[in-house]
């Protein structure tokens, strides 16, 4: 991955291994930090960003206070990427299938 780190995000690279094959792929996920979300009436939010697989996923969450923006963000991620991974792939980091988001997952 060659995109650099946005200021003010939190970042976790994952390594995903496709079925019958021992290529290791990067999939590269940031958090923003909690912002006030624009919306009239608006609470917070937190940018969610995947890359690595064939299209990047891009999406707020939101919360009524920062960290419950924040945790909805780490909530979702291992939903997300194993959604986007392709069937039969396996997601790790540091060589765990627990993605270290405060939930464990991550084999489709």
């Amino acid at each position: 991955m060659n995109t650099p780190t946005a200021p003010g995000s939190l970042v976790r690279t994952l390594q995903m291994t496709l079925a019958g094959s021992s290529d290791v792929h990067d999939i590269v996920v940031r958090i923003g930090l909690p912002e006030r979300d624009p919306a009239p009436g608006g609470d917070f939010r937190v940018l969610v960003e995947i890359e690595g697989f064939d299209q990047p996923y891009s999406r707020h969450f939101h919360g009524v206070d920062e960290l419950q923006a924040f945790l909805a963000g780490c909530w979702i991620v291992p939903q997300v990427v194993t959604a986007l991974a392709p069937t039969g792939a396996r997601l790790t980091w540091l060589g765990d299938d627990d993605l270290g988001f405060g939930t464990s997952s991550a084999t489709p």
